[in-house]
């Protein structure tokens, strides 16, 4: 299950070739909708009323994130074949997509009647509920794809995303560890098994998930935040501040990094550096609770000015007055200010 994985340098010097190759990428991946969208436009021309091209020039619309284009040919695919399940199901999946859940349920649930043994189906209508919120529903279209299918990763991985949302981290790791045995070269599963170790203060299972992440995806700006985070939350604050510096390269508007990079610096008592990425944050995120409350938090006990110290306390205390923190909050602008009461 472990691979070896590289070193922080080596992973840096990969991001040249990541950022070089990276339009290439965009190119290849256009050219394919594009091909893909001729393709099915023609035969939709050619066949008008025939179900399964409408069926895939909605899916080409799909790929490109044009779910109203999407839906529409999906529709004209069901006027002309209301029988067809398939059609159904990628209906149900656009609405998902657009977060209309109620009416993606109502379609996939439609497209398992017309085809129980459909087992993508099942897998779609448990990550509709999952949206619900409705987790023992999902888990039960996770289990019934399962049956169906045993060796789909994605449904492992939806399984313990699941497990994940109702806090039954046990169970999230044992589906974790299945789609890994599936598909070894998944970096998105090792990323959610690092979170789901880190929930458990299991810091070094943590660590070695985030590092296996980025050793498949190099690029992976979500895996290097965890993984910088879970350092700082080690006090490994040299370490947490090379990895999230590395983030950034890959991705500059992903504030959560910002967040973290400044606590590194702040481990490291480099306060001006600190506040430096707390305001990038803030630049990004302008409602960021965690921003306002650090920021608060270094002018008033290290840089010694009140009056930013203030600004920042009021903000966090506006921006989530329910926070563990609000009454910490409340008693240090009553210091400043010197009133007596704050409702």
């Amino acid at each position: 299950m472990t691979r070896e994985l590289p070193s922080l340098r080596a992973v840096t010097v990969s991001l040249c070739l990541i950022i070089g190759c990276y339009s290439l990428s965009t190119l290849q991946r256009n050219r394919h909708w594009k091909d893909n969208f001729i393709l099915w436009t023609d035969c939709v021309k050619k066949s008008p009323q025939k179900a399964r091209p409408h069926n895939n020039l909605g899916n080409a619309y799909r790929d490109q994130r044009l779910y109203d284009e999407a839906i529409l040919h999906y529709k004209k695919s069901l006027k002309i074949w209301p029988a067809y399940s398939l059609a159904h199901n990628n209906l149900g999946v656009a609405y998902g997509l657009k977060k209309l859940y109620d009416q993606a349920v109502k379609e996939i649930t439609y497209a398992i009647k017309l085809n129980p043994a459909f087992s993508r189906a099942y897998n779609n209508l448990g990550n509709a509920y999952k949206a619900l919120k409705h987790y023992d529903k999902a888990l039960e279209q996770y289990r019934h794809a399962i049956k169906l299918n045993p060796q789909h990763p994605d449904m492992y991985y939806n399984l313990g995303n699941t497990y994940a949302a109702k806090k039954h981290y046990d169970h999230a790791i044992e589906a974790y560890l299945k789609a890994l045995s599936l598909k070894p070269d998944s970096p998105k599963v090792y990323l959610n098994l690092g979170t789901v170790h880190s929930r458990l203060s299991q810091w070094e299972e943590s660590l070695s998930a985030y590092r296996n992440a980025v050793a498949l995806k190099p690029d992976y700006t979500e895996a290097y935040n965890n993984w910088g985070a879970t350092l700082n939350k080690l006090e490994r604050f040299t370490e947490a501040r090379e990895v999230l510096e590395n983030a950034n390269q890959i991705k500059s508007d992903f504030f959560e990094t910002y967040i973290n990079l400044g606590n590194a610096y702040s481990g490291l008592t480099e306060y001006t550096k600190a506040i430096e990425q707390y305001q990038q944050a803030l630049t990004r995120n302008p409602t960021s609770f965690s921003a306002h409350f650090r920021l608060a938090s270094i002018y008033l006990d290290h840089t010694r000015d009140k009056q930013k110290g203030l600004y920042h306390s009021k903000k966090a205390l506006q921006l989530n007055p329910d926070q563990s923190t609000a009454a910490v909050l409340k008693k240090r602008i009553m210091e400043l200010e010197g009133n007596s009461l704050i409702p």
